[in-house]
């Protein structure tokens, strides 16, 4: 009985701990590492040791040869060329407007139509230019009459000289107003300055059009103004071959050759050129726009494609200048240039 009363008192000062329900979550011991029947822990297997087989040898020499070859390849490309996506097409563009006020009574071209010089695009109303003309021919019929007669009695001394003056004057002014009067006529015809394609158009049939007012536009003949880095352009000469990627054009690649430099940075052209003469002035590299001609082969069966605006990439060949091709416009100033100055070096 003694012993059974030490044991509830025990349970008493040191009650057993119970979970949420009531039950008692003791758990028995367990061994982390598992043990065979003998008591001992299992031993792990070795790694087996990397080995070189003649297939990975071969394998990893490819590979290392691959690279190296890619990498020249790369390295020589990028010391021979000079390459840039901040470019894009541009061209020629005429603007088309009247030089007299009218009112249109035919338009002759359509959007997107190529036109050959001279060909005739807009037609204004010729009547009252036509009375203008009529009118000046006239006066000048009616002095030159006059005119004609003082000559044959001038030498008679039955007139003044002074007024024979005022008869030569006045034949001079109509003459002077009779072709006034048919340039103005002419006018009326409007007519293409140059062979392109037609754009933006803005003249329709009746529309009455004043003097300077935009009919449509004229593009002619486009090249590509590539922006190229200042650190770009030290081996660049114009008649370098130039290959030309457009975006708009992914099938195709155009061939060129660098035409000119610009003469000044695109920052010297700004609305708000940029002033390095601060105190706080940090170096940046500047873009050089350079002009590329397209090679008209390559464009051949493209031209309706190549319109002003498109995005472009292109890569000149550093190492080539095509033979053949004659000098661009820098170019031969620039043999001229070193011509005279050897002249000069060689007079005593």
């Amino acid at each position: 009985m003694a012993e059974i009363q030490a044991e509830h008192e025990k349970r008493i000062e040191n009650p057993p701990q119970e979970g949420r329900n009531g039950v008692d979550h003791e758990k028995p011991k367990e061994e982390s590492v598992e043990k065979d029947k003998a008591g001992k822990e299992p031993e792990k297997k070795p790694k087996k040791p990397f080995k070189w087989t003649p297939l990975k040898v071969v394998l990893l020499v490819v590979i290392t040869v691959v690279l190296i070859v890619v990498g020249t390849i790369y390295l020589v490309n990028a010391n021979n060329h000079a390459t840039t996506d901040d470019a894009y097409t541009t061209g020629h563009l005429h603007y088309i407007s009247s030089r007299v006020t009218g009112t249109v009574i035919g338009v002759l071209v359509d959007d997107n139509q190529f036109v050959k010089q001279g060909q005739v695009l807009v037609q204004l109303d010729p009547r009252d230019y036509q009375v203008k003309v009529d009118a000046a021919r006239a006066s000048y019929i009616k002095d030159k009459a006059a005119y004609d007669r003082m000559n044959l009695v001038k030498g008679d001394g039955a007139i003044s000289q002074d007024v024979y003056d005022q008869s030569q004057a006045s034949l001079t002014g109509d003459k002077a107003a009779l072709e006034d009067a048919l340039d103005q006529l002419s006018y009326c015809t409007i007519c293409a300055p140059t062979d392109g394609f037609v754009g933006n158009k803005a003249v329709e049939l009746g529309n009455r059009v004043e003097v300077g007012g935009a009919l449509l536009d004229i593009v002619q003949e486009d090249w590509v103004l590539g922006n190229y880095k200042e650190t770009q352009i030290g081996h660049m000469r114009p008649g370098q071959r130039a290959v030309i990627n457009v975006d708009a054009v992914p099938d195709h690649a155009f061939y060129g050759w660098v035409d000119s430099f610009s003469p000044g940075s695109g920052t010297t052209f700004a609305l708000l050129p940029s002033d390095n003469a601060t105190g706080n002035f940090t170096k940046i590299v500047q873009r050089i726009p350079v002009k590329i001609v397209f090679d008209q082969e390559s464009t051949r069966g493209y031209e309706s494609r190549l319109v002003p605006g498109l995005s472009v990439e292109i890569s000149v060949d550093l190492k080539s200048i095509p033979k053949g091709q004659g000098l661009p416009q820098n170019q031969q100033i620039h043999d001229d240039q070193q011509s005279h100055l050897q002249t000069d070096a060689s007079q005593p």
